[in-house]
């Protein structure tokens, strides 16, 4: 493979353990003084990823709080985080981020009333012409996989017949989980826009919507192709989905490096990092784990990555 070069970051290098081994020299305690670091054994691994998340969940007062719940119910502890939202409810559901609270609360409810109930105020946020977190509401009805119908789906409609934009983005993704006809070809079509927040919101959803469409697979890999050779803002999120739909097994190995490498780097931002680690969640073995230790005590603003590198734990360690 020919190596990438990060645009206005630094080049990329390919390996698992040479990413996360630089990373895990500089950040585990005792790499600047000479001491040594803590054995990372597979339970202090569990324990410590666990405690970041609850750290993290509960400080926040962003979407991040709403991504280390999310990790937190991805590892068996829905109960304990519905509690927890529904004891915070009346203070964030003012917040900037009450779509995300829904989210929650409707992945963790206890009966399908209770999960149509939090769909409903979702709906109703989409449906506010005026609302600020729009965008965020269908989003968030396509990462629950939610089947508009009635006014919602007649919205999605105009909203898909408009000129590329985030919003029309969003809406062909909820109209490919509705059944619409083309929507999920016109998605794959921005996957070539001159734009990279087109790339960037076609690539996200077809990572969700994990595409067995042999024609979306195949403009998946051609999409991957040219995103390598330089990495940019959108590169990440087309690997992502390149890979969650197989796109092309030859490269698989190619990709996984990729994301690997830029997940245990700053060459790219925060949210970029988050990313790349939620794709590559169920691609690790235990043994691969160890030196992630090092991005859980990465300082507040990377938090996300954190997230991350917890959620990737979690998963690989969580039974079989």
């Amino acid at each position: 493979m020919r190596a990438p070069s990060v645009t206005g970051a630094r080049r990329w290098r390919p390996g698992l353990g040479l990413a996360l081994g630089l990373v895990a020299a500089a950040t585990l305690p005792g790499a600047n003084d000479g001491r040594p670091g803590p054995a990372q054994t597979p339970v202090a691994l569990e324990a410590h990823s666990r405690s970041v998340l609850h750290q993290i969940m509960t400080s926040e007062q962003s979407w991040v709080r709403i991504h280390a719940a999310e990790a937190l119910i991805a590892a068996g502890e829905g109960d304990a985080i519905r509690t927890y939202f529904l004891n915070e409810l009346p203070n964030s559901e003012s917040s900037a981020f009450r779509i995300g609270v829904y989210r929650v609360l409707a992945t963790v409810s206890h009966s399908p009333e209770e999960r149509s109930s939090w769909i409903a105020k979702v709906e109703h946020v989409y449906l506010d012409q005026t609302a600020p977190d729009q965008n965020q509401a269908i989003e968030t009805l396509c990462k629950l996989g939610y089947c508009v119908t009635g006014p919602t789906l007649d919205l999605v409609r105009r909203r898909m017949a408009e000129p590329p934009s985030a919003p029309m983005a969003l809406a062909l993704w909820s109209g490919t989980l509705a059944g619409e006809p083309h929507a999920l070809q016109k998605l794959t079509e921005l996957l070539t826009s001159e734009n990279p927040a087109l790339r960037t919101s076609a690539a996200y959803a077809l990572r969700w919507l994990h595409p067995a469409d042999p024609a979306v697979r195949q403009a998946l890999a051609r999409a991957a192709a040219a995103a390598t050779p330089n990495i940019n803002s959108s590169s990440i999120y087309i690997l992502g989905a390149a890979l969650a739909a197989d796109a092309d097994p030859a490269q698989t190995k190619d990709w996984v490096e990729t994301l690997n490498f830029l997940m245990a780097t700053n060459a790219v931002s925060v949210g970029e990092r988050f990313e790349a680690s939620w794709t590559l969640k169920h691609r690790y073995k235990v043994a691969d784990l160890p030196p992630l230790a090092g991005l859980l005590d990465l300082d507040a603003g990377e938090n996300d990555v954190r997230i991350g590198a917890a959620s990737i734990i979690l998963t690989t360690l969580e039974p079989q």
